[in-house]
Parts: C-alpha cells; structure tokens; sequence
C-alpha cells in the first residue's frame, strides 16, 4: 500500500489576519529546513535556506535540475552584491544598483574564496555552484524581502514546476511536490513575467535567458550615468547635460542619438524643481546655437532612485553638493562639483543672453577637464 505524503499547509497571504505572524512562522519553518512555496513578482517557486543542506537537495531532487545548474541566490540587498562575488566588475555593479530589486537574475564566475559563498556548509555549496557559477537576485516582493530581513543568510529559489515557456500559477498541483512544507500564495505571479538571467563577465554582460527586463533597457543599465543638479532644473544643470552630451559625442565621433548605445546616459535635475518646466529660453538658444537641444527639456527633482543610479553626481554650487550629500551620505564617492577647483557656477536665471553665453563657455570649459578627469572617453 502506498504511504500518502502530508500535505503542505496552504497559506492565503490576502486573507492572513497577522501577515506578521506569516512572516515569522514562514522563517521558522526555513530555519528549520523546511520547503516552502511561494510567490516572488515573477514566479512561484521553491524555496529553502542556503543554510540547510538538506532542504537545498531536497527542492533540487524535487525538481529534477540540471545537475550543472546553478541555484539561484535571493539576498537582501544590491549592497550585498560584492560580498558574494567580491570581484565584480563595474558593470555588474550597475546592473545590481539599478535593477535590483526586480525581476534579474544576474551570474558571476565564482565562487570567490573571499566571497560568502565560501561561509555556506560544504554540502550546500556543491548543490548551489555545482560549477562555481552564482546566480543572484533581490526579490522586490515585499513579503519575501520581509523574510529574508529576519531570515539568517540566503535563501535559495527554483521555480516550482518546469514550464517550457510559461511561468507556472496557483493553480499548479505544486501540494504534490514531495518534501514541501508550507505553501504562501498570493496569486501575484502572472504568466510571461520570468526573471531576465544576465551573465556578467567582466564588463561585458549578456542574456541567458530574457525575461521582464528587456535588452535596450539592460544596455542603459550598464552605461554610464551622469547627473547634473541644480537647484531648478531650468537652466545651469540642462545646459550641462546639453554640453556634456555634445562634447562626449564629438570625442566619440557619434550622433548625440547614438550616445546611450555607446554606453553614456547624461541627465539632470534640480534639487528644489518643479517637475515638467521647460528649459529656460536663453538657455535654449544658447545651447541651440552650438549644435544641441533643450527643445524638449523638461525639469525633474532629484530622486533617491536617481542618486543610487548615477556614477557621476556632478553639482553646481558646494551649496548644492552639500544638501546632496546630507541626504544621500552613501554617494559622497560619486559625487563633486563642477568647478574644478571648487567654486560654485553662478545661476543665470532671469539675465541677459550674453550672460547664459558666458555661463555655457564657463560651463564647456569645466565639462573638458571633468571628462578627461573621470576618463568618460
């Protein structure tokens, strides 16, 4: 006669009195070397701690992977990025900051004897990088980013059945998968939002499997990102931008629409602007008048999104550099002023078009040291 396996307690998230309480027992249960199934924004998978050998082997025997396949790491955070692969590129490092969390997938070479992938028990290690490769993710799912804040270590994710080309839903049998203890489902996965995989090696990325983040927006991703701030975004910090995308294309040798494919994102904003101004006239004329465009500028506040994306914060006056860095402390090593030697670029608004010009050649003359400076090109 055959023994019927228990089956897995279902938890509805929607209907949970204490989603709190959900969290903990969730925690618990992976502590402990459970398997749980739940929803991540792309699939409903399998999960199990990186701290439970067992649990792993289980979730991979479970659904009978590729034995070479890598298992797929959720960590809290993009910052934690480095401490399982330590000798990331720089382009992996933007990949990290500006999409996670989110539905990426990024592989690294690895294991490094520096990285934590080396503090795992030895049993979990093989059947996580059976061939040194890690792939790693944060989950932008707030219930499982609330377990992995409570959750010692990593915990390690597959999808729940095989699909060939469809990310599988609640309404797969997954109570059959043997070993699975605890089920959350809050029907969030929905068909085609599988994670993009993104292999990096060195500087240069390609994709293994594509997903949710699409080719073009990946390559800005992993471009350079440079960010003019001002105080409103209408005339000093536009004008660079402006500037800075000309002189980067003649050195190139490219069209200013051409620059983003070359791998450079220019911006700007203001910290006090009124989002959607328009440029200011003088500043569109002037900037017209060597060759580029404000034509269809339109202002935008300094975000923390836009801060943690930038790898050059770039500031018009120390007053701006210093209320940058009172709000975003962490950027300190990518951010400067303009002025190579310290000054402050004064605000032209409301003056005479010989002023704006003297403020463009003021501001061309600063953007060809800080290119050379930085080694954009």
């Amino acid at each position: 006669m055959t023994e019927l396996l228990p089956r897995p307690e279902r938890i509805d998230l929607a209907r949970a009195d204490d989603p709190r309480d959900v969290v903990h027992r969730t925690v618990a249960c992976l502590a402990q070397g459970g398997v749980v199934g739940f929803s991540t924004e792309s699939v409903h998978g399998l999960a199990a701690s990186a701290l439970q050998p067992a649990a792993v082997a289980e979730i991979r025997r479970a659904k009978g992977l590729d034995p070479l396949a890598p298992l797929t790491l959720l960590i809290k955070g993009a910052d934690e990025v480095t401490d399982w692969a330590p000798e990331l590129s720089e382009t992996g490092r933007r990949l990290a900051r500006r999409a996670w969390p989110g539905s990426l997938t990024l592989l690294f070479s690895g294991p490094s004897d520096r990285g934590l992938a080396h503090r795992l028990p030895a049993d979990a290690q093989t059947l996580i990088f059976p061939e040194g490769t890690v792939a790693l993710q944060v989950p932008a799912h707030p219930f499982v980013r609330e377990v992995l804040r409570l959750l010692r270590g990593p915990l390690v994710l597959t999808r729940a059945l095989d699909p060939e080309d469809r990310a599988a839903t609640t309404a797969d049998p997954i109570e059959e998968i043997p070993g699975l203890t605890m089920i959350l489902d809050d029907g969030t996965a929905r068909p085609g939002q599988a994670a993009t995989v993104v292999r990096v090696d060195g500087e240069r990325w390609s994709i293994v499997r594509p997903g949710v983040v699409e080719a073009d927006r990946l390559a800005r991703m992993a471009g350079t990102i440079v960010l003019f701030v001002c105080t409103g975004n209408t005339c000093r910090s536009p004008m660079a931008e402006a500037l800075c995308k000309l002189l980067l294309a003649r050195r190139i040798g490219c069209g200013l629409d051409q620059l983003e494919d070359r791998g450079y994102v220019v911006l700007s904003a203001g910290m006090a602007a009124m989002t959607g101004m328009p440029a200011a006239n003088n500043a569109v004329e002037v900037v017209r008048a060597r060759g580029g465009s404000l034509q269809s500028h339109a202002s935008r506040q300094v975000t923390e999104e836009l801060i943690r994306h930038a790898d050059h914060i770039i500031a018009m006056t120390n007053d701006h550099l210093n209320a940058l860095l009172d709000h975003a402390p962490e950027a300190a090593p990518r951010t400067r002023l303009l002025h190579p030697e310290g000054g402050d670029v004064a605000d032209p608004v409301g003056a005479d078009r010989e002023t704006y010009q003297r403020t463009a050649r003021e501001i061309e003359q600063y953007l060809e040291r800080l290119i050379d400076e930085l080694g954009l090109c």
